[in-house]
């Protein structure tokens, strides 16, 4: 399905025919961003270098070279190894407008009908306001190329909300009739929701509790003897992610550190689900662990004897949703 109508490409006015997508979901993560291109799920780094007129780019299979509003941008792994900006530090809503960017690139001009963002709380008209300016055409280049996208509407979709639609889709609940949660495992917060039987939000029981950024920043105060300095945030998850625990690429092992801290963070995640949702414990059917962290709450998933989980593929689990994709 094409359009034609006259709009600007890099401030020159011209006819094109819009190729027309009927819906895009991008998830802009504290710690990855993700979508999903045809059948290709696409991750990277939430990471923004911006460039200096002296500075070289670069581009690689996780990389992207951003020019957007008069400003030349890295997004991505090389972003992230330039030292820019991550999103768990600086809020992914402020950097959002140009880690969608490389999701929204097409090598020819392009009209997305739906623009589906997840975000912390729909009910929050600040921010949904902010994700509505995306409702525009917009000029921008990706790694040389000239790119010209018109989004028709921002869908903000709840964290969580895609999750809990994919599993009853597949009936993964084995309690479709009880309360069932879902806790996402992100790297700024951990967000645990639970939905009533047919899917509305209980919003009394929203948990906002500290993701894994907080994880790192424990670790790094723990290894402070051994690295002699502050060591980076970023760089500790990525070794937490990998399974490595290594830090960067010294001979620094934290593994005993990060045990501790781990089960210290379980321990606190435990305890506040069990005091915020002791009113819907009694009749609560199952927990879903979500996230690219979520293997981290294994042992707590153990103890729960079958009714916590991890959902398949727990990184783009509720990206599938949102995308209503059944993989």
């Amino acid at each position: 399905m094409t359009t034609a109508y006259p709009s600007t490409t890099l401030g020159k006015i011209q006819p094109y025919s819009a190729q027309v997508r009927t819906q895009l979901a991008v998830d802009p993560g504290n710690r990855f961003t993700k979508w999903i291109d045809g059948s290709v799920i696409c991750s990277i780094p939430s990471y923004v270098k911006e460039l200096a007129d002296w500075e070289e780019g670069g581009t690689d299979s996780q990389s992207y070279e951003i020019e957007f509003d008069g400003k030349r941008y890295l997004v991505g792994r090389l972003a992230q190894l330039m030292g820019g900006r991550p999103a768990f530090e600086d809020g992914k809503a402020e950097l959002a407008h140009l880690l969608i960017l490389p999701a929204l690139a097409s090598d020819s001009p392009q009209r997305i009908e739906k623009l589906v963002i997840p975000t912390p709380d729909s009910r929050n008209q600040a921010a949904i306001a902010k994700l509505k300016e995306l409702e525009t055409t917009l000029e921008f280049r990706v790694n040389g190329e000239d790119c010209l996208t018109t989004i028709r509407s921002v869908s903000a979709v709840d964290e969580c909300r895609g999750a809990y639609d994919l599993a009853l889709g597949r009936s993964m609940w084995r309690y479709p009739n009880n309360p069932n949660g879902v806790l996402d495992i992100g790297g700024g917060t951990a967000i645990a929701r639970l939905f009533a039987p047919g899917g509305g939000l209980l919003r009394d029981a929203d948990i906002v509790l500290p993701g894994t950024a907080y994880l790192a920043q424990r670790l790094a105060a723990a290894i402070l003897p051994k690295v002699g300095n502050t060591a980076d945030a970023g760089m500790i998850m990525d070794a937490i992610a990998t399974g490595d625990y290594r830090y960067g690429s010294t001979d620094i092992d934290f593994t005993r550190e990060f045990v501790a801290v781990r089960d210290a963070w379980t321990a606190d995640i435990r305890a506040k689900l069990k005091a915020n949702w002791a009113k819907y414990l009694p009749a609560l059917g199952e927990l879903l662990i979500i996230g690219g962290s979520a293997s981290l709450l294994e042992p707590m998933c153990a103890a729960s004897k079958g009714r916590f989980k991890i959902a398949p593929k727990p990184q783009y689990f509720n990206l599938y949703g949102l995308n209503k994709e059944q993989n």
